[in-house]
């Protein structure tokens, strides 16, 4: 039998500050989890509930679980919260042999590049857990195209690498102004997070979208970079203008990026025929 002492460590009495959700398929479960780490969080922020005995860990009102947990448990069920119904829901998923996967996220933008993750390899029932209160967190991915630049800049502008990092596939192309090129979504996250990506502002201008079948398209923004207060320890450098040119494919409900290429705008040669 149990001690009360290792049963109260063992017993997940809320899963406060956390991003939960549910997968049904153990190969999405297990990806969904080296996307996490991938995107920086610690192997130990992540919790995967599967099979009969991780039910008795959340379940918030089965066997006995120590004094804790009996406690936790008469308070949800006096109050009747609505973490109450959620937690039930966990149960019966992890009961019926589905993954539910919980994320430890103590700061907002972490919530969210969890929730998308989870989204992205098909969760359902994501929500955040805090401490007073959850919250549904519904897919925020791409819907459209022109979707990704806006994001893109939105990411930059936030300065978070891992949500810029997510608009592309694992094996995406990144040239970027100066024609240095990153291989995959990883070393695109890396290269961003840090230098000019943490001393600039960054904006989207005209885009353009060139369907070249329903399923990929090309997309040509134009961005403007200021505030590059890395650049030069003197006067502020001018506003740099550039277009991104993104090759995106739709990838289930969403789009993703292949490749993208960065040109800088040269005013003087920004006629048409001024160059060639």
């Amino acid at each position: 039998m149990k001690s009360v002492t290792a049963d109260r460590a063992h017993f997940i009495q809320y899963p406060t500050n956390r991003v939960v959700g549910t997968v049904g398929d153990a190969d999405k479960a297990g990806e969904a989890v080296k996307a996490l780490l991938r995107a920086g969080f610690d192997r130990s922020d992540i919790d995967v509930l599967h099979g009969e005995e991780d039910v008795h860990r959340l379940d918030p009102t089965g066997a006995q679980h120590g004094i804790l947990a009996q406690v936790q448990r008469t308070l949800i069920r006096t109050f009747e919260l609505e973490e109450f119904k959620h937690l039930t829901h966990y149960v019966d998923d992890v009961r019926a042999g589905r993954y539910v996967i919980m994320v430890l996220t103590k700061k907002r933008v972490l919530r969210i590049v969890a929730a998308d993750i989870l989204h992205q390899h098909g969760a359902e029932f994501v929500g955040f857990y805090g401490r007073w209160a959850c919250e549904e967190l519904p897919h925020t991915a791409q819907k459209t195209p022109q979707d990704i630049p806006v994001l893109f800049a939105r990411a930059w502008n936030e300065r978070n690498p891992e949500a810029l990092a997510l608009l592309f596939d694992e094996d995406a192309e990144y040239v970027n102004v100066t024609g240095l090129c990153w291989h995959d979504r990883e070393s695109i996250r890396k290269a961003h997070a840090t230098g000019v990506f943490n001393h600039s502002t960054l904006a989207t201008g005209e885009t353009r979208v060139k369907l070249l079948s329903p399923e990929v398209a090309v997309v040509h923004a134009q961005m403007t970079l200021s505030g590059n207060t890395e650049a030069s320890a003197g006067a502020q450098p001018p506003a740099r203008t550039t277009i991104v040119s993104f090759v995106v494919h739709r990838a289930g409900d969403r789009w993703l990026c292949a490749s993208a290429h960065n040109t800088h705008v040269i005013p003087d040669t920004a006629q048409p025929g001024a160059a060639s």
